[in-house]
């Protein structure tokens, strides 16, 4: 992974963490990067693992290993 898209995970996981409810549009608002984007790069971290369902909980055993 690269050091952009790993500083990327890195902020939207914090987001996360933070409120793991907030809608994908709120949060693509915070981090000024496209909905639908980020809405592809959650589901690419729920494949990994990172997040699970549409709830966007953090599995944390993996965050910390990463």
């Amino acid at each position: 992974m690269s050091k952009e898209y790993a500083d990327l995970t890195d902020r939207i996981l914090r987001l996360l963490e933070k409120d793991s409810g907030q809608p994908v549009q709120e949060l693509a608002k915070e981090l000024k990067i496209n909905r639908t984007f980020l809405a592809g790069y959650l589901k690419a971290l729920e494949n990994q693992g990172y997040v699970k369902s549409n709830l966007k909980e953090l599995d944390l055993q993996k965050c910390i290993s990463a």
